[in-house]
């Protein structure tokens, strides 16, 4: 019979510095408040290594969270990992820990491993993304333990095991649907969201809209998102002399990304890597079209139009703004049920 009483203890290197904080990882927040829903008589804990910066232990959401306030310093790396070891130790005197799960491949599920050896605890890994990308460090921990590893999709554990000849299982994300607002009319053509870095590749996207824009006429994107290329991107805009047609955002907070979605025709994703892509959730129950290339989760479908070519991108795109007869309505993909599910199996294993 499972065990309605489990102490959890949640290791991240970054999380939500309040509850008013929407942009901090959003998928991971989701899938706490509904852990948290779906164990009310368990203890959750949440230790954060790096962000936010600040040292201090405070409430989110029924579930109690440590800042070890790490600073993501090269010098202070060893002490976070002190205090880290010190806190779980603290906390299983106080009340014995059932299962350490950790997020991302690196201190966290090193840490983790070794606490969860070391008492005899379940461990359980949840892969996020760039980590699959390269074999680090890090990895030799999990290999050949007992640990749980999970991706977050086909593409990802395929991509783990071919890095790091880790195997294992697929657990999509879910939404919280609650946290949409009604479909609206489409006021935006084209919509990108993510940071402004090279994996994300809006160099590709801004060549997308380029091509695009010289058939369609009074063309609306939006690019909803910050980073270090803001300038870069900002100045290829100008000299391709799309100011007019795309505007840079910046950074909004989660309501307002799902408002502005709420609003969008197409969301273009043309990033060269994704674990899952969070987002591609989010626009398909937004009521939105995606264009992307076949990175997490990607699959064409009559709402999904996948390709590895820009060229068959661009084409996508100015077929569907040809079709404005298409009616908007929500896609889900997945359910909280099926996630919530097979990670309540990890644990209670």
């Amino acid at each position: 019979m499972n065990n309605p009483n489990l102490h959890i203890v949640f290791l991240t290197p970054g999380f939500a510095v309040s509850e008013e904080d929407s942009t901090t990882i959003p998928a991971l927040q989701v899938f706490l408040k509904s852990i948290r829903n779906a164990l009310p008589k368990s203890k959750l804990t949440i230790i954060t290594f790096q962000f936010p910066f600040i040292k201090k232990t405070y409430g989110w959401h029924g579930m109690e969270v440590i800042s070890l306030n790490g600073q993501n310093k090269r010098l202070k790396k060893l002490q976070t990992w002190r205090k880290a070891t010190k806190t779980l130790q603290r906390i299983h005197k106080k009340q014995p820990i059932d299962v350490i799960h950790s997020f991302w491949i690196g201190e966290c599920s090193r840490i983790g491993q070794r606490f969860a050896k070391k008492h005899h605890v379940t461990h359980v890994v949840t892969v996020m993304g760039q980590d699959a990308l390269e074999k680090n460090s890090h990895t030799k921990y999990l290999s050949q333990t007992n640990s749980k590893i999970v991706t977050l999709s086909a593409n990802h554990q395929e991509q783990l095991f071919k890095t790091c000849n880790l195997k294992s299982i697929v657990i999509p994300w879910h939404l919280d649907t609650h946290a949409f607002p009604p479909i609206q009319e489409k006021t935006i053509d084209i919509l990108g969201v993510g940071s402004l870095n090279p994996i994300k590749n809006y160099d590709d996207f801004i060549d997308i809209i380029s091509a695009v824009a010289k058939t369609q006429k009074n063309l609306s994107v939006r690019i909803i998102g910050e980073g270090f290329l803001e300038n870069e991107l900002e100045t290829k805009i100008k000299n391709l002399q799309l100011a007019n047609t795309i505007t840079l955002q910046g950074k909004l907070s989660r309501p307002e990304v799902l408002a502005k979605m709420a609003q969008a025709n197409i969301l273009l994703h043309t990033s060269v890597y994704e674990s899952f892509g969070f987002v591609f959730l989010e626009a398909l129950y937004s009521g939105m079209q995606i264009v992307s290339y076949p990175v997490g989760l990607a699959e064409s479908s009559e709402h999904w139009y996948v390709s590895n070519d820009k060229i068959d991108l661009i084409e996508a795109c100015k077929e569907l703004l040809s079709k404005s007869e298409i009616e908007k309505k929500r896609i889900q993909l997945g359910s909280e049920t099926e996630t919530i599910n097979a990670y309540l199996s990890l644990y209670h294993a």
